[in-house]
């Protein structure tokens, strides 16, 4: 198959502009001497202060297509940075993919020996301690590249926003947009870099890119880097570019005398070669297991999954069947010896193969071990990593050599980058998708029209020596038509019902047809008796380890779950889901109890006689836990059974019910029994200064002095006013001195208030402002106002009512 576009274009000494001198050393250290059309097409616009869009193929070299031009144009801009100030800045929307970014940055500085000082910050941190630890390394480095994911550069670039405080629900409330101060300053950024730019909007980042870009300068060069584009991408284009350019690298293949030479658009790498099997869904494992035997050597394998619980079930489940050890089966050694024999049996190869496991729910530092232990096998050792589309993104782990799909992802955007982890830098490479018998075929159309083709892929089975070969046993047997439809059982009687009118066979057209279709799907595929055997060995072993046993229902029913959620609804329909079969996949020994299994055919699903109670864990300090709550659990059921039956059980539950509803509410009332006490003792402090302070007002003269103004006398009866007191207080202070009042005004009482306290300031040798006012005077100015207003608005005042009056409690002591 030709190929329309070379892989690699012309030498990296072409380039105009051209490159600095130690920039071109380290691209040829690192074993590139041309340039791939991406990098072509990228370098040169990003270097002329342009904005640019890349749209190209997985492994087609992007991250040297804008980790070039950033360093060369911090380079080229001559500014010194402060301390605290970055120039540049890569985002990226996993950890792992962000981590091998900056790797790249790192070593391309290096053999280039320039200045410049990157950092890495992403976020999963184990506690506070280590984020604070990270951040003070940061800011004693003063990195002027920054490299990271969006949470994180986000709490860096604009200031890490505060939490809110933690209600009785447990839930953090809202903290009102309050951030710190920001950890390092861009007001002088020169380039801002967004890598898988569609996957950053995917997974919900739009928030955090928001804010970012509201902490970045105006002019700025922005690259927007990924193989797939989305409509949410033209609107991030908008708002965070200027007149880009777009440079879009498409892959042509020139088909042979099949095609009539007719040239084809593909998103994949033309040396990459996608394959599809429709088979039963109980039939994947088997599959997985002879295409690693039939593979002819040791390689390197990623399956994907769609769930995170799928994930941990397989990779204990595959670690049990590839390379068991004593302490994982129960029995000892025989029983790991017999064992290894029945496996033997099934999947039969001549070297080591080891499991890995990576997943969005696993700790930072699991994930880490886990992606370095698999990246850094070397050729000649096989292993099998089993993800879900976390690790579908950019990540270049190197010699993989297939790549299988246990089911496709719920976003197609992501088939061609699941696809995309192999065959890159123009290395060859295989990647295979297991499809269901019916609707789940049209998929193969689907991808079509989104430019990625696919080829059948041959159906494997294993002879009696144990060789794997793509013929069928002679024996095999043609299995029975079968259908998980509610409406679709008894076939034969239902056609002979169906015939007795022309009108009742037209209307059942459809049916018959949606019929013929899901039995012909069926039992085109001959009974395989081998991968039968393979999950009787898979049950046996669930019902020896009961991790095992409880992770394959939770893989089942997270499986079941997402496909529901699938974006191609219409190709993936869980009615016509073999959701049988695909239980009998996952190896399970009853079927969960779920709504999705309502009206299918359950009795065709064969429960293994076993008491699950009975399972044990392999860990004995967890297995003597369970025992002891299974045991406080048989007790607790053997009492209840002692309990009077029917009527009286009831009325004892309803009586435990009404005395713990009637203890809260004895609770309560107490609870206003404390709230009614206190408010008698705060209403009597209040009268007691009431009453002293009446038997003052009570005097004739300052009484006559007092009804000039009726509102300071409603104010002082409020008695909620120290200064009105003090005021009553003068006012007395003078009647003692026997000053005359009749002729005084409330503006003159005022006046000799202020007098009398700048005497005692100067007095005590204090000093006060002559323009200030006094407490009263304000609140009686305050009072005025709320008079007019509650005149205009008529509004009732808020009182507590505590279920009792002064009358009364007067009338019962009288």
């Amino acid at each position: 198959m030709a190929q329309a576009v070379p892989t690699f274009g012309n030498p990296w000494t072409a380039l105009q502009p051209r490159l600095s001198q130690p920039i071109l050393d380290a691209v040829a250290s690192l074993g590139f001497e041309n340039m791939t059309p991406v990098q072509e097409g990228t370098i040169p616009a990003f270097m002329q202060n342009s904005d640019v869009v890349v749209e190209a193929a997985t492994g087609s070299g992007k991250t040297l297509a804008f980790v070039v031009p950033v360093l060369e144009l911090l380079q080229r801009s001559g500014a010194r940075l402060a301390h605290s100030e970055v120039g540049a800045v890569i985002i990226s929307p996993t950890r792992e993919l962000a981590k091998q970014i900056f790797g790249v940055l790192e070593e391309v500085i290096r053999l280039a020996g320039l200045a410049h000082k990157p950092y890495l910050v992403v976020g999963g941190s184990a506690s506070a301690t280590g984020t604070a630890d990270e951040l003070a390394r940061m800011k004693e480095l003063g990195p002027d590249v920054l490299v990271g994911t969006p949470g994180r550069l986000e709490d860096i670039l604009c200031g890490r926003q505060k939490r809110g405080k933690k209600t009785k629900s447990g839930t953090i409330a809202k903290a009102g947009g309050i951030r710190g101060r920001p950890s390092a300053s861009a007001q002088r950024l020169e380039v801002l870099v967004l890598d898988e730019a569609d996957r950053l909007l995917d997974m919900g980042f739009e928030a955090s890119l928001t804010a970012i870009f509201a902490a970045l300068p105006r002019q700025r060069r922005t690259g927007l880097f990924s193989a797939t584009m989305s409509e949410g991408l033209g609107q991030l284009m908008r708002a965070g570019l200027r007149n880009p350019v777009r440079v879009q690298v498409q892959v042509e293949d020139r088909g042979g005398s099949g095609s009539g030479g007719v040239v084809s658009e593909r998103r994949i790498p033309a040396t990459l070669s996608v394959k599809y099997l429709v088979s039963p869904p109980d039939r994947k494992l088997a599959q997985i297991l002879r295409h690693i035997q039939s593979s002819g050597g040791a390689q390197k394998y990623i399956v994907y999954f769609s769930t995170c619980a799928a994930v941990d079930y397989f990779y204990r489940l595959l670690r049990r069947l590839l390379c068991p050890k004593a302490e994982s089966v129960p029995g000892g050694k025989q029983a790991l010896r017999a064992e290894r024999q029945r496996i033997g049996r099934l999947f039969r190869v001549d070297y080591p193969v080891s499991v890995h496991s990576l997943h969005g729910q696993m700790v930072q530092k699991k994930r880490e071990a886990t992606y370095g232990a698999f990246s850094a096998l070397p050729s000649g050792e096989a292993g099998i990593l089993l993800c879900t589309d976390v690790a579908s993104r950019g990540l270049d782990i190197p010699d993989v050599d297939c790549i299988i799909q246990w089911d496709p992802p719920t976003d197609p955007k992501s088939f061609a980058h699941r696809c995309g982890r192999t065959a890159r830098a123009g290395r060859s490479g295989s990647a295979l998708v297991f499809l269901s018998p019916g609707s789940e075929e049209t998929y193969i159309d689907f991808l079509a029209l989104r430019k990625i083709p696919m080829a059948p892929a041959q159906y494997l089975w294993q002879a009696d020596d144990g060789s794997v070969t793509t013929e069928a046993p002679a024996g095999a047997v043609i299995c029975e038509t079968s259908d998980d439809s509610e409406d679709e059982g008894n076939d034969e009687m239902a056609d002979v019902a169906m015939a007795e009118t022309a009108e009742a066979a037209t209307e059942a057209a459809p049916a018959k047809k949606k019929r013929r279709r899901h039995g012909l799907a069926v039992a085109r595929y001959p009974a395989d008796a081998r991968s039968d055997e393979l999950l009787v060995a898979v049950r046996d072993i669930a019902a020896s380890d009961r991790e095992i046993y409880e992770r394959g229902k939770v893989a089942f029913v997270s499986f079941v779950q997402s496909y529901l959620k699938h974006e191609a609804v219409y190709i993936f329909r869980v009615k016509e889901l073999p959701i049988i079969e695909a239980a009998r996949g996952f190896g399970l020994l009853h079927l969960p109890s779920m709504p999705e299994l309502r009206g299918r055919p359950t009795a065709r699903f064969e429960r293994y006689s076993i008491d699950t109670d009975t399972i044990p864990y392999l860990d004995g300090k967890r297995e003597e836990r369970r025992l002891a709550r299974l045991a406080a659990e048989k007790e607790a059921a053997r009492q209840q059974q002692q309990q009077p039956d029917g009527k009286k059980r009831k009325e004892r539950k309803k009586k435990n019910n009404t005395e713990a509803w009637s203890n809260a509410k004895e609770e309560r009332e107490q609870a206003r029994a404390r709230k009614i006490d206190r408010i008698k003792k705060r209403d009597a402090v209040a009268d007691a200064r009431e009453r002293e302070l009446m038997a003052r007002v009570n005097d004739p003269s300052l009484r006559e002095m007092l009804a000039k103004d009726p509102l300071l006398v409603k104010q002082m009866l409020n008695h909620r006013d120290k200064s009105l007191r003090d005021m009553v207080n003068i006012a007395t202070d003078r009647l003692s001195r026997q000053q005359p009042i009749a002729h005084q005004t409330l503006e003159a009482i005022v006046e000799d208030a202020r007098k009398e306290r700048r005497r005692q300031s100067s007095d005590s040798g204090g000093s006060s402002s002559s323009d200030s006012e006094d407490d009263w005077e304000a609140m009686a100015r305050k009072e005025r106002i709320r008079e007019k207003l509650a005149a205009k608005t008529k509004r009732k005042r808020f009182s507590f009512n505590p279920g009792f009056s002064d009358e009364e409690e007067e009338e019962e002591e009288g």
